[in-house]
């Protein structure tokens, strides 16, 4: 062979290589923040006049804001099993936190979120709670494990640590003073302790300090910030920046869950809001909620603080949201797990570096879309199976077309779609409701059954069989 074909070849050899590097180099980084229990309350987004997120509203100002975006199911582990699998809760069969997707047939060998992108050339890294369980289904952590999926975990504990004056049996608490949860985790207060000892600021801190080296490959980190979970824990200093006596309560409409049927009363859950009544709390919770979100944010900050310091500021996708809402006395009900607007929607925004463009989008879409739409963005080969749509166009056009309803699934047979219009909402025994949020944000007038919404019913029962099939 000539010297001059093998020069040329060399030559070819080095240049494949190089480019190569280089496009592995230009793709993006992505952060993935998730805050567990975090309903619309969030400043930027408006659901609370009293709101302190002073970070997740300044990164909210440069990003684009979904103000109608909606999680898949409004439990954690069903919602959270969505998101990272790209699968709808119909389809895996996980409706509670009892059910591993590993663990049902057909499902065992499904590609996750971090594991698709660990696939296509990205280093992969996670603290806090992601996936559900964040030990996985083992005591201890291993680097890549089932759920996790991540090629290094920070496996640390949960918020805040239990006052000593905590009952840990039964459903009775000293701190908060009230009866009738179901959840013996239905409790609040203030602690004494520095936000560095806190188990949300440590999860921060192992992906701050992920941030601080260098790398030859692009990063998927993710970090999951457990408050404002049950129970509301979180820092003294944060329940001393709001005063009980001046906090503005939700509005409500007084008999709301009259006209919601049989299984929606059932999840309402009266009891328990009667008895904060009884014992005038309600005040007391959503001080509680706010100071556990502020500290949230605090954290959030952190770990953003320190990604502005880094090197990968002005290459990494930042998206943040909750895996569902929360209800604090709405509809008379106290946590998630309904198909109501304040239980299915949750904040979420996107922060693209390389895009120019910022602003609010209310297209309706869903938590089950993140998957796609990261993978658009980052310029990986699409993945066929996925039950989500990528909303990548949104990004550069808030406003764009987009006709895909989110669909909210709670247990078996119980759905709801949501559009830029109505909710939609079909129970497992028949019973239906309609809401138009043109009239009526808070959901409070069921007109399922009034004759000039005929075809509208009609429309959603058509679109929910697509949808399931």
């Amino acid at each position: 062979m000539k010297i001059s074909k093998i020069v040329g070849l060399v030559f070819l050899a080095l240049t494949s290589c190089v480019s190569s590097q280089q496009k592995t180099a230009e793709k993006p980084n992505v952060l993935l923040i998730m805050v567990d229990d975090m309903n619309d309350w969030v400043g930027a987004f408006g659901g609370h006049p009293q709101a302190i997120t002073p970070n997740m509203d300044k990164l909210a100002s440069k990003s684009v804001v979904f103000k109608n975006a909606y999680c898949s199911a409004p439990l954690c582990n069903p919602s959270r099993t969505s998101l990272l699998t790209g699968y709808l809760p119909s389809r895996t069969g996980v409706y509670g936190n009892i059910e591993r997707f590993r663990e049902i047939k057909g499902f065992e060998n499904t590609v996750t979120l971090p594991q698709y992108f660990e696939q296509n050339g990205y280093t992969t890294t996670a603290a806090g709670k992601i996936f559900h369980s964040p030990r996985g289904t083992k005591v201890e952590p291993r680097p890549g494990s089932d759920p996790g999926s991540f090629q290094k975990e920070h496996k640390g504990g949960l918020g805040v640590q239990y006052p000593e004056d905590r009952f840990t049996h039964g459903i009775i608490f000293k701190r908060a003073g009230v009866k009738g949860s179901k959840t013996r985790s239905f409790d609040w207060g203030g602690v004494a302790i520095p936000d560095e000892k806190t188990h949300d600021w440590k999860s921060a801190d192992y992906i701050a300090s992920f941030l601080k080296e260098q790398y030859d490959k692009p990063f998927f980190a993710a970090c999951g910030v457990f408050r404002p979970h049950l129970p509301l824990y979180a820092p003294q200093k944060y329940f001393d920046l709001f005063k009980e006596e001046d906090i503005i309560l939700p509005k409500i409409l007084e008999n709301d869950i009259e006209d919601v049927g049989k299984i929606g009363g059932n999840w309402a859950g009266s009891n328990l809001h009667n008895e904060i009544l009884r014992n005038n709390k309600w005040k007391s919770v959503v001080k509680a909620y706010l100071a556990n979100l502020a500290y949230a944010d605090a954290c959030v900050g952190h770990l953003l603080d320190n990604l502005e310091k880094s090197n990968y500021k002005d290459n990494t996708i930042i998206i943040l949201m909750g895996d569902h809402g929360w209800h604090l006395g709405e509809k008379e009900h106290w946590s998630k797990q309904t198909l109501w607007e304040e239980s299915a929607k949750t904040p979420m925004l996107l922060f693209d570096p390389r895009n120019k463009k910022k602003g609010t989008s209310v297209r309706t879409v869903s938590l089950l879309d993140v998957y796609p739409t990261l993978i658009e963005l980052c310029g990986l080969p699409a993945k066929k199976d996925l039950d989500g749509h990528s909303f990548k166009r949104l990004i550069t056009n808030p406003k764009g077309e987009w006709k895909h309803a989110a669909l909210t699934t709670k247990q078996e047979g119980n759905h709801s779609l949501r559009n830029e219009t109505y909710r939609y909402t079909q129970y497992s025994d028949g019973f239906e409701e309609l809401y138009d949020h043109r009239i009526d944000p808070m959901e409070w007038t069921n007109i399922a059954l009034e004759p000039l919404n005929k075809e509208v019913i009609l429309s959603f029962r058509k679109e929910l069989k697509e949808v399931l099939k």
